[in-house]
């Protein structure tokens, strides 16, 4: 269950309408799927973790916080929002790796280092790999790619099975997650 710990003179900004529009959305997501949801939400904020069952074991996790310098003297565009969005499983890959968004050390680590490598889909993100061929990564790839475009994509991590998608996005993007589900059940059939 998702609740407000809003005050009673939040619950009329247009913040709380769409981070309660947001939660709902979420939670209906996560039911319809037989699946179990919690947290809270107000105009500054929201966290929320949602846990589906089937095909496989998912957990979802979005999370909205506004930071204010704590000035009152400074104008409100002063404020960060941080949101993100986390998408976790186990198994879905056998190989350790990290993509993730380029930094300027990577000019140099890409010369130096053959594990490193910068990603085809984006040439904004780089993969720290073992050198093996990752069964399925350019499906997965494929499928990530309109949020590669869009930079939402904060990094993506397989280690030691526990396989992590972590956005920098205010959406769901529910219809690409249902697209990563099928991705894994089609592994796991394959598999099998």
């Amino acid at each position: 269950m998702i609740d407000h710990n809003a005050s009673p003179n939040e619950k009329n900004s247009p913040y709380f309408v769409r981070n309660k529009e947001f939660c709902d959305q979420l939670e209906e997501f996560v039911l319809k799927r037989k699946g179990k949801v919690k947290g809270s939400y107000n105009a500054w904020s929201y966290a929320i973790i949602g846990k589906i069952s089937k095909p496989s074991v998912w957990t979802l996790s979005y999370k909205k916080a506004t930071f204010t310098s704590g000035n009152l003297f400074l104008s409100s565009k002063y404020q960060n929002v941080l949101t993100s969005a986390v998408w976790q499983t186990r198994n879905l890959f056998k190989s350790n790796f990290k993509i993730r968004k380029r930094n300027k050390l990577d000019f140099f680590l890409l010369n130096f280092s053959n594990s490193r490598t910068i990603l085809n889909v984006s040439d904004r993100y780089v993969i720290d790999h073992d050198m093996s061929k990752i069964d399925g990564l350019e499906e997965l790839m494929s499928l990530l790619n309109p949020l590669f475009l869009s930079g939402e994509i904060y990094n993506i991590e397989n280690l030691n099975g526990d396989f992590r998608i972590d956005l920098r996005t205010e959406q769901h993007h529910f219809q690409i997650f249902e697209q990563v589900v099928k991705l894994k059940k089609l592994k796991l059939n394959s598999n099998a």
